[in-house]
């Protein structure tokens, strides 16, 4: 282990060298990759690679990619020459480029994809404990009327707002998403049919006594939405069945005259 690791890992160089093995800074999760690495390097290619981390003395955890080569002679295997590369920087990028992946950027709620993946982890959850999952479809009444009267950025504004006020009204554990446009969902678990209702009757009331405001002359805009409402059924593997239920039943309260809920059975 060089200066350079140490001071990355936070440890003098008379703690360390002959003191301890570099296996013993690799963390438990990440130190058969380091050994399938090192395998290799005794085998007959002579080099291996891995990407793990290893333990700081504060606990932290810093991620490396560790090139290893053997240098062998005529009387066979010497020793093994590392290189070791900091990989902070790469997965601090990798993650971020991972949360925009799934974030709607106008309103900072997961898109349709963050719900995808929220909903494998649901349904397997419910699977297993037997307990009820809901979904709520949401739309925002006569919203093309706002942007062509008001203007997109007036519009933007309705749909940051509206986004707003569900975080502050759906509960703990709710997973609220911009499916486009101004369409939006909400996966509800561990919850009923007459929860799912009272959930969408709270929130259609709350947009509905909520106007948006626009800009910092606080102005307002009245507006109000569409829900419908619905379980994901036993043995349905993904919320491709209940997005299109919610659906029917948004279009359903759509066509009775907008601003109510409209419950969608599977």
């Amino acid at each position: 282990m060089n200066r350079t690791e140490l001071d990355w890992l936070g440890y003098r160089d008379d703690e360390v060298i002959d003191k301890r093995f570099y296996r013993d800074f690799v963390t438990p999760e990440t130190r058969a990759a380091f050994d399938a690495a090192f395998r290799q390097v005794l085998g007959e290619g002579q080099e291996g690679s891995a990407e793990c981390e290893l333990l700081c003395r504060d606990g932290t955890r810093l991620p490396v990619a560790i090139q290893a080569t053997a240098q062998v002679t005529e009387e066979g295997f010497q020793y093994s020459r590392a290189m070791v590369f900091d990989l902070r920087e790469r997965k601090a990028l990798e993650a971020r480029l991972e949360e925009q992946a799934l974030t709607d950027p106008l309103t900072g709620l997961g898109n349709r994809r963050y719900l995808e993946d929220q909903a494998t982890m649901e349904i397997a959850r419910a699977e297993r404990s037997g307990a009820p999952l809901a979904l709520i479809a949401i739309d925002l009444d006569h919203f093309k009327g706002i942007n062509d009267r008001h203007g997109h950025d007036v519009g933007d504004g309705v749909l940051q707002a509206f986004a707003e006020l569900a975080r502050r009204v759906l509960r703990d554990g709710d997973v609220l998403c911009r499916m486009g446009g101004e369409e939006f969902a909400v996966l509800l678990p561990a919850t009923n049919r007459e929860q799912a209702l009272q959930v969408a009757e709270r929130l259609r009331q709350a947009i509905e006594t909520t106007p948006a405001r626009l800009d910092a002359a606080e102005d307002t805009l009245a507006y109000t939405a569409s829900l419908g409402v619905t379980l994901v059924g036993g043995g349905e593997v993904t919320l491709k069945p209940a997005i299109k239920r919610a659906d029917q039943g948004l279009y359903a309260a759509k066509e009775a005259g907008r601003n109510r809920i409209e419950w969608q059975p599977g």
